[in-house]
């Protein structure tokens, strides 16, 4: 079983997560890192899906200038970007069992689609809700 309690939720367009599940894109790309440390990004997918739908273990990022590899989607840009972004490894890629609606999301959980990121400690019952669900490992 996975711990989310070190997650955070991120907003992936839907173009962006069919290339992690494909496995052409192996870094998810951010501008702004959280305070906190974290294992897992819990993915809401924005319109048109609007739902909480998968989850992804990653390692620390690699900050540029540092570089990556050039195979995936998005990382020739990363090694060329000019200002600091965050470059996530993703390991692995677990289905919520589950996907939960942007419409539950609000009125069971309190839970706003996140704009940069949310902390995962902020939303304990979602956190709970997900672990009663279940989650299955794509890869």
């Amino acid at each position: 079983m996975i711990n989310l309690k070190s997650a955070v939720f991120m907003s992936i367009k839907e173009i962006h997560i069919n290339r992690i599940l494909n496995k052409t894109k192996n870094h998810e790309f951010r501008t702004k890192k959280p305070k906190i440390h974290f294992d897992y990004i819990i993915v809401y997918v924005p319109t048109p899906i609007k739902e909480l739908r998968y989850i992804l273990k990653v390692k620390q990022p690699v900050v540029s200038p540092n570089k990556i590899s050039i195979e995936g989607h998005g990382n020739k840009e990363f090694n060329n970007t000019k200002t600091e972004k965050y470059a996530y490894p993703i390991e692995n890629v677990y289905k919520i069992n589950k996907p939960i609606k942007l419409d539950k999301l609000k009125q069971k959980f309190d839970f706003t689609a996140p704009q940069a990121f949310a902390y995962g400690e902020k939303y304990q019952s979602l956190l709970e809700y997900i672990d009663k669900v279940g989650i299955t490992k794509l890869y």
